[in-house]
């Protein structure tokens, strides 16, 4: 009787395990049975920062991170570089649909309370993959040098050199005083810093989540099972995507960011683009740089207590009041980014601050109540 044996591992492979990684990864990785199309997001996330990540490194090529020529530079890819617009729509879009999944991430979770007992890590790293994902996403802005992003950096400097102490230092080295020389050179810098940081963050997100799911006796292999899946979810994602780059590339953002920079003329709407509206009105909503910065983080600090304010059990399913609230809290966060985006005025103030008051009374009393019966 013949004897089979044992399958030895190339040269290459004792050294650097790919293979192995990828079985442990997909073919022999087991998963619950019927997980939503929804799961795949963080999937989604990570193939749309690479395809950022490849698009922008195309456009960096051409572009000029110096005060005067960004938005010239700029000008010259989309009209002067072949398929320069091409390769600048499909970066807009990306940012507009990355933005998109992690949202749509982050209302998943809390709708679901997926963020309770051993889910409580990947909850904490997706907020931290939210904060990176915003700053980026504000100096890739900025880096336009259009006529909103150029006052949106003078602003952000403006507010850094008035800080003291520590703080006052940092802003400093980062904008080197009023938007100084060099500004836009290390904004670029920071941004191909935090885009690179975020590449480990998603991957530690997706085995957190791994970890904290459990292995049920009826589980499926991911392959074929769950990659048919991600197969249909990244068609219909890169649909919408084609849709977004050929006939809206720039949706959601201010109009007049399109023309250059002006350091004579404010525009009427200095409003951001959509991805960075709540954020922006949250800053907005106190007095002085010291109060913007107590609003920011206090808006985030109410996403990281999430796991305490909510008073139920682990592993409890929501409650349909609970569920009601979360779905109010998202139309409330719409709301919120639409009167930012209008022109200022004190009927769109007032609405403001009633959107915000209310994002902070779910979170700090509607949330405990509403999971104290569960």
């Amino acid at each position: 009787m013949a004897v089979k044996q044992a399958h030895t591992p190339s040269w290459l492979e004792t050294r650097l395990p790919l293979g192995a990684a990828w079985a442990a990864a997909v073919t022999e990785y087991r998963a619950a049975r019927e997980q939503p199309y929804l799961a795949t997001l963080p999937g989604l996330i990570l193939g749309t920062l690479v395809f950022l990540t490849l698009s922008g490194a195309v456009l960096s090529v051409f572009y000029v991170a110096a005060e005067g020529g960004a938005y010239a530079s700029i000008q010259f890819i989309i009209r002067s570089v072949n398929f320069g617009w091409l390769i600048q729509s499909f970066h807009a879009t990306g940012t507009t649909l990355i933005f998109a999944a992690l949202y749509l991430l982050l209302f998943r979770t809390i709708l679901n309370r997926a963020y309770k007992g051993s889910d409580d890590l990947a909850w904490f790293l997706k907020l931290k993959l939210l904060i990176i994902l915003l700053l980026t996403g504000w100096l890739g802005y900025v880096l336009s040098d259009g006529a909103v992003s150029y006052w949106s950096l003078h602003n952000a400097a403006l507010a850094g050199a008035r800080l003291n102490s520590f703080p006052g230092v940092i802003s400093e080295w980062i904008f080197g005083g009023l938007a100084g020389a060099g500004t836009l050179a290390r904004i670029a810098f920071f941004l191909v810093v935090l885009a690179l940081l975020l590449f480990p963050l998603i991957v530690a997100l997706k085995d957190a989540t791994r970890s904290a799911t459990p292995t049920l006796p009826r589980s499926v292999a991911f392959h074929p099972y769950y990659t048919s899946q991600y197969f249909a979810a990244f068609v219909i994602f890169a649909v919408i995507f084609a849709v977004l780059a050929f006939f809206a590339p720039h949706l959601g953002e201010n109009r007049l960011n399109a023309l250059a920079g002006d350091p004579l003329v404010v525009p009427a709407v200095l409003s951001p683009p959509w991805y960075l509206l709540p954020i922006s009105a949250i800053g907005g909503a106190l007095p002085g740089t010291l109060g913007g910065i107590i609003a920011v983080i206090a808006a985030l600090a109410m996403l990281y207590a999430l796991p305490w304010l909510d008073r139920s059990k682990p592993g409890l399913p929501a409650g349909f009041l609970y569920k009601l609230f979360v779905w109010i809290l998202a139309l409330d966060v719409i709301a919120l980014s639409l009167t930012a985006a209008a022109p200022p005025s004190a009927f769109t103030g007032i609405l403001t601050g009633v959107f915000i008051l209310w994002y902070f009374f779910h979170f700090l009393i509607l949330t405990p109540l509403t999971t104290g019966a569960l």
